[in-house]
């Protein structure tokens, strides 16, 4: 082995330390010709909404110089062109640019539209959807992407402690599920069928699940069913004109004369009732008593209960009209939105009437708004099941699955429907007590009685 010799009589580099130099020169000059400088983007700047650093993340993850790569951001919509001298592949791009956006996960961004076009001509192609993470996973899991199927699935079966992988052929998806004791078959196939109804795709029509244990090396169970096509336009919600319609609004009441309908309250207990509030305020004590214990999913399920029937139907009006109103405030909100305004509609309407000193109507408002909380408890306690019927089937979105799996709280429902059920019970116990003492006879009404 020969080496070179400096000036000063030291060894620097021997002949074979400069032929592998040479070599990695060579190497990097041919990928820098075939794809550019190699600039590394600034993971930085493209989650803080960078659009250049975005541009160059996309055009990273393409793996091409043929096409060429702008990104643009407004109002949280990304919306990514791509150019080239033919028109790019759909297919062959939309992968890779959702699994980017994936990585990058950008807060700012709320919505991705991805074009396709030849140079300086007008987009040929367009595909878009939500920028959340579950958006671009259902995107992928639409074009057969199996990490993504298993992603989804995964969050599905998040509290049953299962690994996931999912495997396409032929049009039949095989999901395999392992945990330390055999996953529950029921449960797990019916949360399955439910994910994959969330998402149209022509890739996947029949399915199989295998549940074993981690230890097995056969399956304790095997369940084949056909996947169900989701309903057209399910998450389409009805605009605030369709939901709350001029018919449906409740017709003006007559104005009272303001020594009725501003009467003040009396300033200390007198025992001196009107026998119809004092009713009526019972009444609503005695279904709290008897009936708060109905809020459950089994008593929900079991729908023996007929005025708690009646009053959740009440209250799904509010709570459709909830999420159309909440539309502008984003995914989380708008599905917040529901169980906020069925809260929010006998809330202000308590407040309404506590304002123009109408204060027994103001107490019955608020039993109606505690008996809101129970009415969304039953909600939050069935978020890891999901066994109660939905008004949109079975491909519909569950608003407290999805809130609290956004939150990382899937596991805390329970406890967390409880403290809303307790919420509710003390509302309401304050209503009554507040109802009682406002069934009281005004004062001055009794001295003019008397008199």
């Amino acid at each position: 082995m020969v080496a070179v010799r400096m000036r000063d009589g030291s060894e620097s580099l021997s002949l074979q330390k400069l032929a592998i130099c040479n070599l990695s020169e060579v190497i990097v000059g041919f990928y820098t010709s075939r794809f550019g400088c190699m600039e590394q983007p600034d993971l930085h700047l493209a989650k803080q909404g960078n659009e250049q650093a975005i541009a160059l993340f996309i055009k990273r993850a393409l793996r091409t110089e043929a096409i060429a790569t702008k990104a643009t951001l407004t109002d949280g919509c990304l919306r990514i062109m791509l150019e080239a001298a033919e028109v790019p592949e759909r297919m062959d791009c939309l992968s890779p640019i959702y699994r980017a956006l994936l990585d990058l996960q950008m807060p700012l961004v709320k919505s991705v539209q991805v074009y396709g076009c030849q140079q300086d001509q007008p987009p040929e192609w367009c595909d878009q959807c939500s920028a959340n993470r579950s958006g671009l996973l259902k995107r992928l899991a639409k074009q057969g992407d199996e990490a993504a199927i298993a992603a989804l699935l995964t969050r599905a079966l998040a509290h049953q402690n299962v690994e996931v992988k999912a495997q396409l052929q032929n049009s039949r998806l095989h999901v395999y599920l392992s945990s330390d004791q055999a996953p529950n078959q029921t449960a797990a196939v019916t949360l399955i069928e439910r994910e994959l109804a969330g998402f149209s795709t022509d890739l996947i029509a029949e399915v199989q699940v295998l549940g074993k244990r981690t230890e097995a090396d056969f399956p304790d169970w095997t369940e084949e069913f056909v996947r169900q096509a989701p309903a057209a336009d399910l998450l389409a919600p009805l605009s605030v004109a369709e939901a709350i319609s001029p018919a449906a609004r409740p017709k003006s009441a007559k104005v009272l004369p303001v020594s009725v309908q501003q009467t003040a309250p009396p300033a200390e207990w007198t025992f001196k009732f009107n026998y119809f509030k004092l009713g009526f305020i019972s009444a609503l004590a005695f279904y709290g008593l008897f009936s708060a214990s109905d809020y459950t999913i089994n008593g929900f399920l079991a729908a023996n209960n007929g005025i708690m029937m009646f009053m959740h139907g009440v209250n799904l009006i509010f709570h459709e009209a909830g999420h159309v109103l909440f539309i502008p405030f984003g995914q989380f909100i708008y599905v917040l939105g529901g169980s906020l305004m069925q809260i929010l509609v006998p809330a202000g309407i308590c407040g309404y009437f506590f304002y123009t000193k109408q204060r027994y109507a103001s107490a019955i408002a608020l039993c109606w708004a505690g008996e809101n909380f129970w009415d969304v408890s039953i909600y939050v306690k069935d978020a890891q099941e999901r066994i109660l019927p939905l008004l949109g089937g079975e491909a519909s979105y569950h608003d407290w699955h999805y809130l609290l799996l956004e939150t990382d709280s899937l596991t805390k429902a329970q406890p967390f429907g409880n403290f809303v059920y307790t919420i509710g019970i003390l509302i309401y116990c304050f209503a009554v007590f507040a109802g009682v003492y406002y069934a009281q006879l005004d004062m001055a009404v009794g001295m003019r009685d008397e008199g």
